[in-house]
């Protein structure tokens, strides 16, 4: 009996892991939050656009990843609904937003 407690509370975590993996969606949510510089209300008509084909969703077990198809270097990565976004200047350059850091010293 005592063995098969054991067992489940190993295998436990590695359920939940799998089960609340971030997926996709969730995933350019970040990545385009972080370009733009706000937390405020992502636009589902951003899921359907064009430029998100350059991105490569990979799903390992636990932990999902997305990449630049072209550098083949990651973007961000994630694990039990946490995501990090590692190239926070893809989506800016994908989607040519202007970024709020830079200003215009050119007059």
């Amino acid at each position: 009996m005592k063995k098969w407690i054991v067992i489940a509370l190993v295998i436990a975590p590695f359920v939940y892991a799998n089960y609340n993996k971030p997926l996709f969606p969730r995933h350019q949510q970040m990545i385009y939050q972080t370009a733009v510089g706000s937390g405020e209300a992502f636009d589902v008509n951003i899921y359907g656009l064009p430029q998100w084909e350059a991105l490569e969703f990979i799903d390992w077990k636990f932990v999902t990843a997305t990449q630049d198809r072209s550098k083949q270097s990651l973007v961000s990565f994630g694990i039990i609904n946490y995501i990090k976004v590692l190239d926070k200047e893809w989506a800016q350059r994908i989607f040519e937003i202007k970024s709020k850091d830079t200003t215009d010293t050119t007059k």
